[in-house]
């Protein structure tokens, strides 16, 4: 006898669901830009920010991530990082700069990749790091938490496989598990309403720019359209992913 499995969606009168956050796409480079534009046009309607619908919302902006936040709060800055939190090149460096230097951001970094993955953070995982200490009045936002997303173990040439895919889709998540954690319980942690998140890979990986952009708008294609976010579960059987569905992302994945 089959047992019917009930997956309740986490969500209150006075707070949206966990998934439902914004999402800053900023960079510098404007071919990375362009194509982030292009691939952003393939998605649903509901991710823009002039739809009514609860659930993730994406902004594309051409400017440095410090110029964004002079006129955008956000509650989590993305480092697509290494694995052992090294933050001094990059955008890391700049990143570190804005919380005060390497001195300051890489010892509290390297403090919870050494208690969460005892120093090496694997690759294609995300480590949301609380920074809250490291706050000063200087600046009108300062985002609470590093999403700590390693793109490579130490710097290097990336290879195009999925790894920008990876990346993405760990950092949403992680976000929605953080924002899950807020409404089932008296936490002491901020929920995060927006996020902001530079391209992964195309700064000392060199990774295409074109598939950065593909790989990046496929995850989150995926992330707003997963069966957990839109409560679209089979009504019968009590498998949550079918092997169709499995096959059709990975299919997706492949063919980017």
């Amino acid at each position: 006898m089959e047992a019917n499995v009930s997956v309740p969606t986490i969500e209150t009168s006075s707070h949206p669901p966990p998934h439902a956050f914004k999402l800053f796409l900023v960079d510098i480079s404007d071919e990375l830009v362009q194509a982030w534009t292009h691939e952003l046009k393939k998605l649903p309607a509901k991710v823009s920010t002039n739809d009514s619908a609860q659930c993730l919302k994406v902004q594309i902006h051409n400017e440095t991530f410090q110029t964004l936040l002079k006129t955008n709060q956000a509650e989590c800055l993305v480092s697509p990082a290494n694995s052992f939190g090294l933050m001094d090149g990059g955008i890391d460096y700049y990143i570190s700069e804005y919380y005060g230097g390497t001195d300051k951001l890489i010892p509290v970094v390297q403090k919870a990749i050494d208690f969460e993955w005892c120093g090496e953070q694997n690759v294609g995982t995300c480590l949301l790091i609380d920074v809250r200490e490291l706050a000063t009045s200087e600046k009108r936002c300062f985002p609470e938490y590093i999403a700590h997303c390693p793109t490579m173990r130490l710097p290097k040439r990336l290879d195009e496989d999925d790894i920008v895919y990876r990346c993405t889709w760990a950092m949403l998540t992680a976000v929605r598990k953080h924002n899950a954690k807020i409404l089932e319980e008296n936490s002491k942690h901020q929920r995060i309403n927006a996020v902001v998140c530079a391209g992964f890979g195309t700064g000392v990986g060199k990774f295409s720019e074109k598939i950065c952009a593909k790989q990046m708008m496929l995850a989150i294609n995926h992330f707003v359209n997963a069966p957990t976010n839109t409560e679209q579960r089979p009504t019968t059987g009590s498998w949550l992913i079918e092997w169709s569905y499995a096959i059709e992302i990975n299919k997706a994945i492949d063919n980017n």
